[in-house]
């Protein structure tokens, strides 16, 4: 359920990545008292698991997670980070817990549902409100092989006003890390599923007087 997140915890409650946690807390929005704890576990990745091991102690923990599909810790990886995915999670990498820590994961989460699998696979970015696109280059590729990334990119990032686009993709396009773009542009990626979610904005001016 999308109102239930599961946070990767080690000593005195502090996030860590899974090869480290030491228990799970799962917590649950709930109206009108905002997010609250719902449950927590101990759960620990015993050393030197072996590959059929590990995926076992990943499969137990997902029947410990009760109906919660999204996960976050500070890095989640490997053998396990796959067998998450392939059981239908959302996987956040996250550096710190803040009050709207749960909130933005949310947010993440439903701008990428807003594109409706049924609706036709948009070759440009999508607008999503309050100067927020989205594109998910994955989708798009699949469909439209003949359409590069720079093709349905670069005239939106030249030419439309925009606070932000959240750019779903396997790996991040090339040609945005070279100097013409990097110059304009902050890029922040994470991992999303099987590929990166990239928030890319226009820096200002105090940024490029800092570079």
């Amino acid at each position: 359920m999308k109102n239930n997140i599961a946070i990767l915890c080690g000593n005195k409650d502090t996030l860590c990545s899974l090869d480290e946690v030491q228990t799970i807390t799962i917590w649950e929005q709930q109206a009108p008292a905002g997010w609250q704890k719902r449950k927590v576990f101990p759960f620990q990745i015993a050393p030197a698991a072996s590959m059929d091991a590990l995926r076992n102690q990943i499969r137990n923990l997902i029947t410990m997670l009760d109906d919660c599909k999204i996960i976050a810790g500070l890095s989640i990886t490997g053998l396990a980070y796959h067998v998450f995915d392939r059981m239908g999670f959302r996987i956040f990498e996250i550096s710190s817990l803040q009050e709207d820590t749960f909130d933005k994961i949310l947010a993440d989460i439903n701008q990428a549902d807003n594109v409706s699998a049924d609706a036709p696979v948009p070759t440009t970015p999508v607008a999503l409100g309050d100067g927020v696109y989205h594109l998910d280059l994955i989708q798009l590729q699949e469909h439209f092989p003949d359409i590069s990334s720079k093709k349905a990119l670069q005239s939106f990032l030249h030419d439309t006003p925009f606070i932000r686009l959240n750019l779903l993709c396997s790996h991040l396009p090339l040609w945005l890390k070279t100097p013409e773009y990097t110059k304009e542009l902050s890029i922040h990626t994470k991992k999303y599923g099987n590929g990166l979610m990239a928030a890319i904005s226009k820096k200002t001016c105090i940024d490029i007087e800092r570079n």
